[in-house]
Order: C-alpha cells, then sequence, then structure tokens
C-alpha cells in the first residue's frame, strides 16, 4: 500500500513538462566518505564492488570541424525556422540544462547520466558546455554501444543465424567498426563483398545472416541501405510501386554466383570415427565435434553461375529458366575495372553517391534517431513520390553527408548542435500521416536497451568497463582445417570445452539474480523471450527494426517486483553508495538526480519525506523503487 500511495503521489502528472521547476541548484552536494567496499556486504556480483578505473581518453575534437558543426547547425536551425515560420508553427521553447543533459546521454550513449555527471553539468558556467559534453560523448565508447545496439536492430544481427552458422564475429566487427568511425558508406560496402569464413572475414556475417534464402536477402538490402521495398517483386510485379520481377531478378542477379555452403570438409573420416566409436556416438564430445565440423561448412564464395528466371515466370519480357542479365534498378553503373566482378558493381552501385536512395535513406535514418521522427515516413518505404517534409532541409543535409564522406559521428555531432534539437520534445501525438515541421524533437520513450542499460548506471560503476569476452580463443577453436587426426581432434574438442568454461564462468562474475550484468550491447544477439530486455521491446532479430517501445503488462510487473528492480536497491549498487555517502539531508537530492536527472519539486520532496519518515531506510527505497517506475524515467524529454 506504501508503494501505490507514493506512485500516485510521483505520477500524478505523467510525463509532463517540468522545465519550470528545474531550477539551478545553490550549494554544493556535500559527502561524507564512502565505506570501504570490502566492508559492504552486498549480493551484487564481487567485480561490481568495486570502483574501476577505465576512463577511456577522449580524443579531441579538430577546431576546424568543431567550428564547421556550428556553421552547419546554425544552417539547420535557419532552415527549420523559415518552415515553421511559413506554416504559422511557433518553434518549442528551449531545454534547461537538466533536461539536456539527460536527453543528450541517453541519444549519444543510450543511458541516463550519473546523479554525479547530471549535477556538475547543471552547475558548470562554461558557456560552451553543451557542445564540449556533445564531443566528450561522441567520443565514448557508449556512442559506438547505443549506435550497435540501432544497427543490430536494423541488420538483425544475430550470434547464431541458423545451429549450422555462427557468425557472432560479425557482431564484434560492426562494434569495431563504430569504434573505428568507419565510414558508412565503406562500412556497407565491405559488408556487400566480403567473401571467404567468418573465422577469417567477419564481414561475411552480414551474407550468413540469411544464409539458404538469397532472394530474401536482396529484399532485405535494399529496403535498409536505399530504404526502398521491393519484396513483393520476387514472385510478381510490385503491385503498389513501379518494380517489375524482371527488374527484380536483373538485380538479383548480380549475386547470382554467390554460395554460402562451401564443399563438406572432410576431418580424416577414419579418425574422426575412431574418435566417435571412443567417445561415444551421443556423448557431448561427440556432438562437440559435429557442431565443429558443421560452422565449417559455411562461409561466401562467388561463381560463375548465373541466376535464372524461376519456371513459372509469367510474364512476356523474359522466358522461364532463362539466364537474367544483371541491371541495376535506377541510376548509372560505377565506373570499375573491367575484372570488376558483379557483386563489386552492385556493391559500388549500391552505395554510390549518385545513388539517390543511399544517401537519402541514411540521412533519415539519422534524423529520425536524433528526433524521433524522419523527414519521411516511413524510413525504408521510399517511392518515387516520396516527400520529405521540409526538403531544403534534406536537401542541405544530403550535402553534408557527402562533404563529411559519410562520416556519421560528425553528421550526428551537427544535428545535436542545432537549437531544433535542443527544444522542448512535442507532448501530442504525431500524426504520420501529416508533415512534422520539426518545433522540436518528438516524445518518445525509451528503447529497452536504453532503460537496461541506465538501469545499469545505477548499479555498476563505469559500465564501460564490463565488456562480453573476447570471442577469439573460442573462434579457434571452431576453426579448423580438413585432415585432423586423432590427437587434433581430442585438442579440438578441449580447446572448445575450455573456452565455453572460460565464458560461463565470466558470466557468472557478472551475474546477479540470473541476470548478466553487462551493456545490451555485451549481451548475446538475441537474448531469449523471458529476459527483461525483451519484456521492454527488443527485437528478436527476425525482421527488420522490430525493436518495440510500447507498454506492457509484463513490463509493469518486472519493474514492480522483477530482479532489476532489486539490483538497485541492493547494497554496493552505486545509486545505494551515493545516497549513503550524502549528508542525510541532501539524500533524496541524490536519488532524484541519480534517477530523473533532476532536483526534487516541492511536492515530490515532502511525499518523500513522509515516506520516509514512516519507514526509515525502507521508505528511501520505497523512493527509489517509486523513481523508476515514473513515466518521467522511462521517456526522453
Amino acid at each position: 500500500m506504501l508503494r501505490v500511495l507514493i506512485v500516485s503521489v510521483l505520477l500524478f502528472g505523467g510525463v509532463s513538462d517540468v522545465s519550470a521547476q528545474q531550477k539551478k541548484p545553490t550549494g554544493a552536494v556535500k559527502k561524507k566518505s564512502v565505506a570501504k567496499p570490502s566492508e559492504i556486504k552486498s549480493k551484487l556480483p564481487p567485480a561490481f564492488n568495486s570502483t574501476p578505473n577505465v576512463n577511456q581518453p577522449v580524443k579531441p575534437v579538430r577546431r576546424d570541424l568543431a567550428l564547421k558543426a556550428q556553421e552547419s547547425a546554425a544552417r539547420i536551425d535557419a532552415l527549420v525556422m523559415e518552415k515553421l515560420k511559413a506554416e504559422g508553427i511557433q518553434p518549442n521553447p528551449e531545454i534547461d540544462d537538466a533536461r539536456f543533459v539527460r536527453r543528450v546521454y541517453l541519444d549519444i550513449t543510450g543511458e541516463i547520466p550519473t546523479g554525479r555527471d547530471a549535477y556538475l553539468f547543471v552547475r558548470s558556467d562554461l558557456s560552451n558546455k553543451r557542445a564540449v559534453l556533445i564531443d566528450y560523448l561522441l567520443n565514448s565508447i557508449g556512442y559506438s554501444s547505443h549506435m550497435f545496439n540501432y544497427w543490430a536492430d536494423t541488420w538483425r544481427i544475430v550470434d547464431k543465424s541458423t545451429n549450422n552458422t555462427y557468425i557472432r564475429p560479425w557482431a564484434d566487427w560492426v562494434k569495431q567498426s563504430l569504434r573505428q568511425n568507419k565510414p558508412y558508406d565503406v562500412m556497407v560496402r565491405q559488408m556487400l563483398v566480403a567473401d571467404g569464413q567468418i573465422f577469417d572475414n567477419p564481414a561475411v556475417g552480414y551474407r550468413l545472416r540469411d544464409v539458404g534464402m538469397p532472394l530474401d536477402h536482396l529484399n532485405n538490402t535494399v529496403r535498409v541501405f536505399l530504404g526502398t521495398r521491393i519484396g513483393c517483386a520476387q514472385c510478381h510485379d510490385h503491385p503498389f510501386d513501379k518494380w517489375t520481377q524482371k527488374e527484380f531478378y536483373q538485380l538479383a542477379a548480380f549475386e547470382g554466383g554467390m554460395k554460402t555452403q562451401l564443399p563438406r570438409k572432410e576431418y580424416a573420416q577414419t579418425n574422426l570415427k575412431v574418435y566417435m566409436e571412443e567417445v561415444g556416438e551421443r556423448s557431448r564430445e561427440a556432438n562437440r565435434m559435429r557442431l565443429i565440423e558443421r560452422w565449417n561448412r559455411y562461409g561466401v564464395v562467388e561463381t560463375s553461375t548465373n541466376l535464372k528466371y524461376p519456371h513459372d515466370y509469367a510474364y512476356d519480357d523474359a522466358k522461364p529458366n532463362q539466364v537474367v542479365l544483371p541491371e541495376i534498378l535506377f541510376g548509372k553503373k560505377p565506373a570499375l575495372p573491367d575484372n570488376a566482378s558483379r557483386r563489386q558493381i552492385y556493391a559500388h552501385w549500391m552505395t554510390s553517391r549518385q545513388n539517390p536512395r543511399f544517401t537519402r535513406t541514411i540521412v533519415n535514418r539519422l534524423w529520425k534517431h536524433a528526433f524521433g521522427i524522419g523527414l519521411f515516413e516511413p524510413v525504408d518505404d521510399m517511392t518515387d513520390y516520396t516527400k520529405a517534409s521540409h526538403p531544403e532541409l534534406e536537401t542541405f543535409l544530403i550535402s553534408e553527408m557527402k562533404r563529411l564522406n559519410y562520416d556519421m559521428k560528425e553528421f550526428l555531432r551537427i544535428v545535436y548542435n542545432t537549437k531544433a534539437y535542443q527544444r522542448s520534445v512535442t507532448y501530442d501525438d504525431v500524426d504520420l500521416t501529416k508533415p512534422y515541421h520539426f518545433p522540436g524533437p518528438v516524445l518518445r520513450r525509451m528503447t529497452a536497451e536504453q532503460v537496461w542499460d541506465s538501469v545499469l548506471v545505477l548499479t555498476v560503476n563505469n559500465t564501460e568497463k564490463y565488456l562480453r569476452p573476447n570471442d577469439n580463443p573460442f573462434l579457434a577453436a571452431v576453426n579448423s582445417e580438413p585432415g585432423l587426426s586423432l590427437d587434433e581432434i581430442k585438442a579440438k574438442v578441449a580447446a572448445y570445452d575450455a573456452a565455453d568454461k572460460a565464458k560461463r564462468d565470466h558470466n557468472r562474475r557478472h551475474t546477479y539474480r540470473g541476470l548478466v550484468l553487462r551493456r545490451a550491447s555485451e549481451l548475446p544477439q538475441p537474448l531469449p523471450a523471458g529476459h527483461f530486455l525483451r519484456q521492454f521491446g527488443q527485437s528478436d532479430r527476425e525482421i527488420i527494426g522490430d525493436g518495440s517501445t510500447e507498454g506492457t503488462v509484463p513490463q509493469l510487473l518486472a519493474l514492480f517486483n522483477g530482479p532489476i528492480t532489486h539490483i538497485m536497491l541492493e547494497a554496493g549498487s552505486v545509486v545505494h553508495r551515493e545516497v549513503m555517502g550524502a549528508r542525510e539531508n541532501d539524500r533524496l537530492t541524490v536519488v532524484f538526480l541519480s534517477i530523473l536527472g533532476r532536483m526534487p519539486t516541492a511536492e515530490e520532496r515532502a511525499a518523500s519525506f513522509k515516506e520516509i519518515q514512516q519507514n526509515q531506510a525502507a521508505g528511501m527505497g520505497n523512493v527509489i523503487w517509486a523513481l523508476l517506475n515514473t513515466r518521467e524515467f522511462l521517456f526522453v524529454q
């Protein structure tokens, strides 16, 4: 009942504009000395009972790039204001520092700031502190982690596409590419032309994601990178767009010779048979060796095989079973050497600056990533008649992306520095059938990954430290050549077991109540259906961009009394340490700063104090629990 009462007080206004209530705090939150980690009796994993010193060095932004970013941001603002004025729309008011620091942390790193970071930012009198913070966050590991979550959802990244194909190295390659700030067009082109096995060239994972489904793979590729849906033309002329079945097959012909299942590697069959007899056909060791053999059968290789029209092709422009001649959908073929493969031609056309839909699509995706809504919607259903809500703005953004040579980080640096981004959100529901002119971003709920990672901020010190174990030992154990001797077979199985045990041991050291406490990007891809992340809408990676931010009853129960709730209330958690290390009169302020990134209002302070007075330590826990369950916590404002 106490929980219900305090929640009703703190939730009375739902998600509301509290800017007017957020005044700059006066006086520092003074701390008492915190008890040594070893003295805290905690059920959290031992790894989290210490404060890691792993602050990543932040590469300074070149002055010329920073100045150009501000110049480009000003141009965007001018274009937005021109459109708003023409439409008779008033821009939303600028948000205060408390709201800004929380939003920009969530949008760039996918997690809330710590209470201390939020407080120090608000108190800072640095004139350009917003630009400085944007630069800092864009150069953090948090940026690549959050961007990985976005692309993992879009590209349907999984550890295994089937039981026969292990493609986790692809996920690690994507993360590393983002950390290196690899240009988007280069990244995409590398995935499209990659060949070999996953052990040697992780980028082949993009193709191995759709093993046995080459035409579906083509449809997914065009949808993701060109924002266009041509899937219906796989079986017949598109009923709602201009694409014909012939055009679909002509484009597919560029990859018509691609094979993903390699010739079966023979592991010295005599020796393998002896091994099976020795360990037993149904033994764990035998199953291990079968798995190793299967995982080595898959890779990407280009052959001279030609694609043919289906046997039931029903149109007059081609004949059934006729060889298909490759042809691009639109534009010009890239100028490549005569010895360029069909797939190289296809990849360079797809990612070309002259391709009218490639740049337009990535610009729209990143704009929506920042504002919650694209210049046109949906982002992946473009036609010849698709018009942006702000054509002049779109044209400028496309020119900027090309000027930046598809540097996603620099593009986002410009967007986040705009006044348009730094305005209050639009709280009213947005009608996607009508143009949205960006008086500010739209209100949106956190993604599952943002909720999870934000809870970790309240639990563990420096979430960037706790990365997924390196997969190299496992890959070394699995990667095999044909002709293994009996001793080599035994060594492979032993190495597999050792790598698997090391992974399980590492997970146990980071587990609380059955949950491995690592950032969402560092957990298996995807997670099982019952996991907190899946409950909150994380995609199962079967459909492009299938993550959900809709509220459900299981989510309510998970936040009310699930393991995630107990994590923060556990002795040794970040919020526990911060609260207990503060003066008694400052503890409530610390709680609000930690969870909501702002000071409590007078009404909230009174209700919270009443709960604490009645229930002492349990009362403070109830306040923490209540704030976690507010809609204000769950929304990006």
